[in-house]
């Protein structure tokens, strides 16, 4: 009941406006049933994040080693799991700016997918006149803002599957393109 409180209350009114006794109330407890299972609303977050972030560690297997193929199912994932769970990205983004340690793990998971890219350019024949490293954090980089703007801030058209794969698609081709990888 906690969880779903706060993860209704974060989505609704923001991270920053909600405060324990909010959840507390709208999940019908008292306060020292909140402070049994969580020490603070930061807590909460993280509890309600926890899910989330164990399944981007379990990234999909993919049979192929066709690094072009490789590429388009990362961003697909990268784009459905965030639209799955539009709510708590929101949330978890606002958290991010004011909260040390909710920022450095993101930068943590971004780094682990800048090392995914940059494992994959090295792996491949792409063109000689870029800089791996940089390649790879700037792919990432225009990923998590495009998926920011176009789905979490809503710029884009919709979030139906159809969006989804539209989106992954031209990302990729993009992607690819970039690093001289053209399909």
């Amino acid at each position: 009941a906690l969880l779903r409180a706060a993860s209704t209350l974060f989505a609704e009114q923001g991270y920053h406006q909600t405060s324990v006794p909010d959840i507390v109330r709208a999940a019908g407890v008292g306060h020292g049933t909140f402070y049994e299972y969580f020490g603070s609303r930061r807590d909460i977050l993280l509890a309600l994040t926890k899910p989330v972030m164990d399944a981007r560690e379990r990234l999909p297997s993919l049979k192929s080693q066709n690094l072009a193929d490789r590429i388009r199912a990362e961003i697909f994932w990268y784009l459905s799991d965030h639209v799955e769970h539009l709510e708590l990205s929101q949330v978890w983004h606002a958290a991010s700016n004011f909260d040390p340690e909710i920022a450095e793990t993101r930068r943590r998971e971004r780094a682990r997918r800048i090392q995914r890219v940059l494992k994959g350019i090295e792996s491949a024949d792409v063109r000689p006149d870029i800089d791996r490293g940089i390649a790879a954090a700037a792919l990432v980089a225009m990923l998590e803002e495009f998926t920011h703007r176009w789905f979490i801030e809503g710029d884009g058209p919709g979030k139906s599957a159809h969006d989804v794969v539209a989106a992954a698609d031209t990302l990729g081709t993009l992607w690819l393109s970039a690093i001289g990888l053209e399909k």
